[in-house]
């Protein structure tokens, strides 16, 4: 089945996490062909480097939705192919091959930061690098991230709860503290992350910490104790491991630089100033938050930021200073999705939109939602690519004699003419029958090659 017109149209998708699956799998339905280019070997995205590394089952059903999406064979898989500035090709080398449109899903690669002295020390992680390093990521998962013995990690959702949990079941380190600009209430963490590791809370300090902020909670009309028992109420339930960790956090406490040693080598302390909140400005909203003047240096050797993550800017989408792009509200989109949020990438200096380029997922929006909203937001993006491809809106794709053999073949010859080793689905398969093979013969429920380098040898056998 092909669109209204009959027309089998050509689509580039620039990543292979769960947004550029569900989005391939919906236009291949459509009867378009769908070209995917990864910068990893292996497709599945946050799905399978994001998720905690014990949650088997999850990352089980996930794997097999995928491989039957890249199993279409109008979905062509093109892994270890970077788009970007830096990368195999350029998002406008990519854009002239002759597809009629491109799609960006390449999640939130970017990594936001602070911009507090001493957050580049050595000592101090991203929480994204973390993950990917305990998920076998490559290079990540070949990197040294030295981890000392007390840690504070910046933030409160569920990202920071799977780093702490990390540090608890697997690092076992002393004392873990999490840091917070808002209130207990504000936290965006969920029960079942937060369960995972109550086990390791150090009860009295945490009612010690209530105390403290108790006044401000109040007059925001918050219930203290409550907020108290929604935190320990998992307390009792064992950790995964026997772990000797302690679980602290603060609350109202805004980092304001990294205390590192003399010789500016090693991490000592995380400066935070003190924070009050302030009514939401609108019913329903988030407290403001404002600084007291005063300062508190909680002791540490290492820091993780955990405060979301940002479009990346070496793609080469055009982006405003905070790494988000803006998109074009299309008048005839418009009318036919009211409720759709704007998926064609707009380009403030020119004043119009980059027609035939769209971005779906955790590049639209940067840590939006698990793999559920992944799903939606490609799906219901598709749905504006389809009206462009279809000509309903104001302009549709370039006509084009280019067939999906001729634009395949100028693909595979520049990666070639570059060195660029690409992967195809097929390719993948045999890897990842040779890491179940390896799991077997070793006895655990997972094994991953630690590296490319591992990978690729394998498919030179």
């Amino acid at each position: 089945m092909s669109d209204d017109t009959g027309k089998q149209f050509k689509i580039a998708m620039v990543g292979a996490g769960p947004a550029s699956l569900y989005g391939a799998a919906k236009l291949a339905k459509e009867g378009h062909h769908v070209t995917i280019l990864n910068r990893d070997i292996k497709h599945g995205g946050l799905a399978e480097y994001g998720i905690y590394l014990n949650k088997y089952k999850m990352k089980g059903g996930l794997r097999k939705m995928f491989s039957r999406i890249l199993s279409n064979d109008l979905i062509h898989y093109y892994g270890n192919v970077t788009v970007g500035s830096e990368g195999s090709m350029t998002l406008e080398e990519l854009q002239g091959m002759g597809f009629d449109a491109t799609i960006v899903a390449v999640g939130a690669q970017g990594t936001k930061w602070l911009g507090i002295p001493g957050e580049r020390a050595p000592g101090v992680y991203h929480a994204k690098d973390l993950v990917y390093h305990y998920n076998s990521l490559p290079p990540f998962s070949e990197q040294d991230f030295a981890i000392g013995k007390k840690v504070v990690v910046v933030g409160l959702g569920n990202v920071a709860l799977d780093i702490v949990h990390w540090l608890v079941c697997e690092k076992k380190v002393e004392d873990v503290t999490l840091v917070a600009r808002r209130g207990p209430k504000e936290r965006a963490c969920t029960p079942k992350e937060l369960k995972l590791v109550s086990g390791a809370m150090d009860k009295d300090a945490l009612r010690a910490e209530f105390d403290r902020i108790k006044e401000n909670l109040e007059s925001l009309g918050q219930d203290v104790d409550a907020e108290y028992d929604s935190l320990i109420k998992y307390s009792d339930v064992e950790l995964e491991t026997e772990s000797h960790t302690r679980l602290n956090m603060r609350f109202l406490c805004s980092p304001a630089r990294v205390e590192l040693d003399e010789a500016q080598e090693h991490v000592v302390g995380l400066t935070c100033d003190k924070t009050l909140m302030t009514p939401p400005r609108e019913e329903g909203g988030r407290p403001g938050v404002k600084m007291t003047g005063e300062q508190e240096t909680i002791e540490c050797d290492t820091v993780v930021f955990a405060i979301g993550d940002s479009i990346e800017p070496s793609i080469g989408l055009p982006l405003e200073p905070k790494w988000k792009s803006t998109f074009a509200t299309v008048p005839e989109a418009l009318e036919q999705f009211p409720d759709a949020p704007r998926y064609m990438v707009y380009d403030p200096e020119k004043e119009e939109p980059l027609w035939g380029t769209f971005v779906v997922g955790w590049a639209r929006k940067a840590s939006d939602g698990l793999v559920g909203k992944a799903r939606a937001d490609a799906e219901t993006g598709v749905k504006e690519v389809l009206l462009y491809l279809n000509g309903e809106l104001e302009q549709g794709p370039a006509e084009s004699d280019l067939s999906m053999d001729d634009i395949t073949e100028r693909l595979e010859g520049l990666l070639q003419e570059r060195g660029v080793t690409f992967v195809t689905y097929d390719s993948v398969k045999v890897i990842e029958q040779k890491e179940l093979s390896l799991a077997k013969e070793k006895g655990v429920d997972e094994y991953k090659f630690a590296s490319n380098q591992e990978m690729l040898s394998l498919l030179l056998k």
